[in-house]
């Protein structure tokens, strides 16, 4: 029987952690979003307005299955988290850019919307330096953001008068990336080496 030092109690042995492949079920999913662009821009280009809203909806769809099918099958990442957020920045930004290029969308908050999306790719870029490693930066207002620029490119394609919507939008997508901005450039980083 080994001896027990002081009333530190032996350290159980820590599991490596599992290695994820980036060819599983979940980035499956995710990179199956880019298949609804091609259509999207057919309906959108041939003025059907209720395709375009349903393939915009299911490029939604698959953005939530994602997170579930990682869940399922245990192959959540810091690889599918990434690229995650990068299909969402890619498929929503080229969404955007569609709907204003045919008149669907007001082109200026349109061009701003991008060019503050643009920002934040630079900071979470940042933000990974300092950190040291490949990292997704969490942002609970930034995700809700993100969905809501689904909606709005799903309003524009079904037909409402969305002017309204896309200038609101442009404040308040600059009040969060003010506030994301702080903690991404200026506040300790959360696990990163010293």
């Amino acid at each position: 029987m080994a001896a027990v030092v002081g009333n530190a109690a032996p350290a159980a042995p820590v599991a490596p952690a599992p290695v994820v492949s980036r060819w599983n079920p979940a980035n499956a999913v995710t990179a199956s979003r880019f298949l609804t662009l091609p259509p999207f821009v057919w309906a959108v280009a041939h003025g059907y307005h209720q395709w375009a809203t349903l393939f915009m909806l299911l490029c939604g769809v698959l953005d939530k299955l994602d997170g579930f099918v990682a869940r399922i099958f245990h192959c959540r990442s810091t690889f599918g988290e990434l690229f995650d957020a990068i299909t969402d920045a890619l498929c929503y930004g080229f969404g955007l850019v569609i709907v204003a290029a045919y008149g669907w969308a007001p082109v200026i908050p349109v061009a701003l919307v991008i060019a503050l999306g643009i920002a934040n790719i630079g900071m979470r870029v940042a933000y990974g330096l300092r950190a040291g490693r490949a990292t997704n930066y969490k942002s609970y207002a930034m995700e809700r953001l993100v969905a809501y620029t689904g909606y709005l490119i799903g309003f524009a394609t079904a037909g409402f008068e969305v002017a309204f919507f896309f200038w609101l939008f442009v404040p308040v997508m600059i009040a969060i990336l003010l506030y994301d901005a702080k903690r991404m450039l200026v506040d300790p980083i959360p696990g990163a080496p010293a």
